[in-house]
């Protein structure tokens, strides 16, 4: 067994657990608690932006312990069949989707020079993202486990 590729594997569950539990966290905890009428804008900036400052970091680091896992997972093997190359492209899109999202998320407008109205609007529209986020995040959980099982 190799030590390194434990660590690296280890190092990328935690990075997907705090970011999709982070995600999971805002959409079940926080959410229900917000409606329109009582919207808490400068609670839900600053936690909007603590998060993104923890996750921007952490998707730096899952793109690079993604692409040693597959070192090590493709390590001893002259040939990776087809389906699992297929499946590894379609959770790569997923996890591009995601981040193109966190991205877009990270780019808001100034809510300083908007009125009330937008700002309910912009600010329930972050949660959009998280939501999405959270449904395409558990579907690449699912493909990271199918791909873990793969036997070639």
């Amino acid at each position: 067994m190799n030590f390194f590729a434990v660590l690296n594997h280890w190092i990328h569950l935690a990075s997907v657990i705090f970011w999709i539990g982070g995600v999971a966290f805002q959409l079940v905890v926080i959410f229900p608690f917000i409606t329109k009428d009582n919207l808490p804008a400068s609670y839900l900036i600053t936690l909007a932006t603590r998060f993104q400052k923890i996750i921007s970091p952490l998707l730096l680091i899952l793109l690079v312990t993604g692409g040693v896992n597959l070192g090590f997972r493709r390590s001893g093997y002259e040939t990776i069949p087809s389906g699992y190359i297929t499946t590894l492209a379609f959770k790569v899109l997923l996890v591009a989707t995601v981040v193109s999202i966190h991205f877009f998320s990270f780019i808001r407008v100034n809510l300083d020079n908007t009125t009330a109205t937008d700002q309910k609007a912009q600010i329930l529209s972050q949660f959009r993202y998280a939501k999405w986020t959270l449904a395409i995040g558990i579907i690449i959980i699912f493909l990271a486990s199918m791909l873990r099982q793969w036997k070639f």
